[in-house]
């Protein structure tokens, strides 16, 4: 089946929303960018198995709102999506319908019905913080006598002592730090590129002075990332998931001595001081 001119012209849309916009207007957080991408993704899914709609009839009335709707209900009974999952999927949807109508102003009406659609109702949860102990046992699990191990208590100590989130920090370059200012601190980009200034700790300035003379050396590039890619070098940042799987690493050997580490741990739990 010949792909029609509107299935064509949609999907080049939703190429260059995820390649081109979002990497340059919404966020540079990999993480942030991949659940663009696994929202789209679902949603063409969606429409194949559900809907028979495939790449090659897509148009503009398959992001109706009743075949969203359809789709929020299919996420949650289908695959067993929380109510946190669907929301943050939804956003996604209306952000690319947005992006959509601002191009081609036929479509305008679909980013105004999908604002409409009401949000999963979802029920606070308490993030439990570790205890001061727990923290101390985590921070002692690295080997102080590697690079990987010095490189991770330095990430563990900025996390713990500023409360800034992952994706701040491993987004965080050189040019970033000022730790020979008076009151030592480091500049975060945070979301909707708001700027934060974060004052560090004399504990969390000589780990990150060390640790940058140890991985960058004595005159390291600003435009550097400060914690970075084994594989890709100064030039990629550390992602997320090799930040957990190190956590866990650590954790394991943490808790043979303080059982009070957490068996699931994860870096927002460092974010929250325990008592």
């Amino acid at each position: 089946m010949r792909a029609t001119n509107e299935s064509v012209a949609l999907a080049r849309h939703i190429n260059a929303f995820l390649n081109e916009y979002v990497p340059s207007q919404k966020t540079k957080s990999e993480h942030t960018m991949k659940a663009y991408s696994d929202a789209l993704s679902l949603y063409i899914g969606f429409l194949e198995t559900k809907k028979g709609i495939n790449s090659d009839n897509l148009n503009g009335n398959c992001f109706c709102a009743a075949y969203i709707e359809d789709w929020l209900v299919w996420l949650m009974d289908g695959r067993s999506c929380s109510p946190e999952t669907c929301n943050c999927r939804l956003a996604s949807l209306r952000a690319f319908l947005k992006y959509l109508g601002r191009r081609e102003i036929v479509y305008l009406h679909l980013s105004q019905e999908a604002s409409q659609i009401d949000r999963k109702k979802v029920f606070a949860k308490k993030v439990t913080g570790m205890s001061k102990k727990a923290v101390a046992a985590l921070l002692e699990a690295p080997d102080p006598s590697t690079k990987a191990g010095r490189r991770d208590i330095a990430l563990m100590v900025v996390m713990y002592s500023t409360a800034a989130r992952m994706d701040e920090i491993l987004s965080m370059k050189i040019e970033q730090l000022h730790l020979d200012a008076v009151k030592p601190n480091i500049t975060v980009i945070g979301k909707n590129g708001k700027i934060r200034t974060l004052y560090l700790l004399p504990k969390a300035t000589a780990h990150l002075r060390a640790y940058i003379k140890d991985a960058h050396g004595a005159t390291p590039n600003s435009s550097s990332f400060v914690f970075f890619s084994r594989n890709r070098g100064p030039s990629g940042q550390m992602c997320q998931n090799a930040v957990n799987k190190q956590l866990r690493k650590h954790a394991n050997t943490a808790r043979k001595f303080c059982d009070e580490v957490p068996n699931k741990i994860h870096a927002h739990k460092l974010r929250h001081y325990g008592e």
